[in-house]
């Protein structure tokens, strides 16, 4: 009987995950008759709507899902949309999933709610890979800290960004055999998407002028579940659109808090505008293009650095502050106006390979790792008692003791270990 081929299932849940995976969703792609493995892609559903989800496929040429868990459509169906019953749900069909495709490994991406899921696969004993591991904010209200760390604890292999991270698993007890730096996989999307980016007529359709105009996205839970938070970010919005105009694209999260606190009425009247959430060329493009961004996106305060467009991060921490040391991001959690325009003077002379120094394609290293991986049986062994031996806590929990404490030697009467050549040694 042949042996059955390697079964990777790569599982994606959001907007962002789409942009920075697109080249390696392919390399997996094309690689699997070259490999003599299967590749399937899931999606959880986490976003769902046309502008979050659909139109991204579309504008960046990814093929649909082999599999869509559909855990968003369905709790907006039965009008239950928070976060324990989205987390109910998606372990639920993602069991059902492994079921059905019963891969080798799932691979995951980020911080989202959708990782969570890899407590599932890995409570089946399926290796978890994670892509861009190691991030800490160190901010523990954020929902996404929690998911950071559970995923990187979960997996048997971690792709991290930069040799910062790898520091900062290694300092959680992460196997450092476990922990691979690639650079970020952001540069690989603005390489391939930037020049079609060039040709968006955005500008003219919204009435900007390229280099005078602010950029601006909300969408964490620190600065929109609050409605006292949420209108200072927004009055902040507003007083900076007196000195330079402000466009504002609108997550359906964001809209729904503006409607439930009634905060529509803050921004009417300025030089804010309002737009539906943008397609990515469309949002590359205003990016390009901005005088400066503000935003508490990861995603954008990278894009911001590798663009050369200064950005005003505005929450408490982050876990990418290489941007803030590179001299591209300005980190704080209030006052927006006063800080955004500290930026108006900013230098932009930066080094815009912070986020890459290694050169080349994140991707690729990712994927020719993995490959190779694949190839010698990596997930076979990955959780073996003999990776952790030389642990001495992993020694311990298996009875294995380099010297045993002379109360147990009295106990035991010396007797070695199952499988031990000789009697342990006991302490004098």
């Amino acid at each position: 009987m042949s042996k059955r081929p390697f079964t990777l299932v790569t599982l994606l849940g959001i907007r962002p995950d789409i942009i920075r995976l697109h080249k390696l969703l392919h390399l997996l792609d094309e690689g699997q008759r070259r490999h003599g493995y299967r590749h399937f892609y899931v999606h959880s559903g986490q976003h769902f709507d046309d502008e979050l989800s659909g139109v991204f496929h579309r504008e960046l040429g990814v093929r649909s899902p082999d599999v869509n868990l559909r855990v968003g459509q369905t709790l907006r169906r039965r009008g239950r949309t928070d976060s324990v019953r989205q987390s109910a749900l998606l372990f639920e069909r993602t069991a059902a999933m492994l079921d059905r495709l019963r891969p080798d490994a799932v691979l995951y991406l980020g911080d989202t709610n959708t990782v969570l899921s890899s407590l599932v696969v890995a409570k089946r004993n399926v290796p978890v890979i994670h892509v861009e591991g190691g991030g800490r904010s160190f901010d523990w209200r954020m929902p996404e800290e929690k998911n950071r760390i559970a995923i990187d604890h979960l997996a048997d292999l971690i792709y991290c960004y930069l040799g910062r991270y790898r520091e900062i698993l290694l300092a959680e007890g992460v196997d450092e055999r476990r922990v691979v730096v690639a650079g970020n996989i952001i540069v690989d999307a603005l390489e391939r998407f930037l020049p079609a980016a060039k040709n968006s007529p955005v500008l003219e359709r919204l009435g900007l002028e390229s280099a005078r105009y602010a950029l601006c996205t909300l969408h964490r839970e620190e600065n929109i579940e609050s409605a006292e938070i949420l209108a200072r970010k927004l009055e902040g919005i507003r007083d900076l659109s007196a000195t330079l105009p402000v466009v504002f694209p609108l997550m359906p999260r964001v809209r729904a808090c503006l409607r439930r606190y009634r905060l529509e009425g803050i921004l009417k009247g300025s030089a804010v505008t309002v737009t539906r959430p943008l397609g990515f060329l469309e949002f590359l493009k205003l990016e390009q293009s901005a005088r400066l961004i503000v935003t508490d996106s990861g995603t954008v305060q990278e894009e911001a650095c590798l663009l050369g467009i200064p950005c005003l991060v505005t929450r408490r921490s982050t876990e990418r502050p290489e941007t803030i040391a590179a001299g591209a991001t300005l980190l704080a959690e209030h006052d927006l106006c006063r800080h955004a325009l500290r930026l108006l003077r900013w230098e932009r002379s930066w080094d815009r390979a912070v986020l890459n120094p290694m050169g080349g394609s994140p991707s690729e290293r990712i994927y020719r790792d993995l490959i190779a991986r694949i190839r010698s049986n990596f997930f076979e062994r990955s959780r073996a008692f003999a990776w952790g031996e030389a642990n001495r806590f992993v020694r311990e929990a298996h009875g294995i003791f380099d010297r045993l404490p002379e109360s147990a030697c009295r106990l035991a009467g010396s007797v070695p270990r199952a499988g031990a050549a000789t009697p342990l040694p006991c302490e004098s």
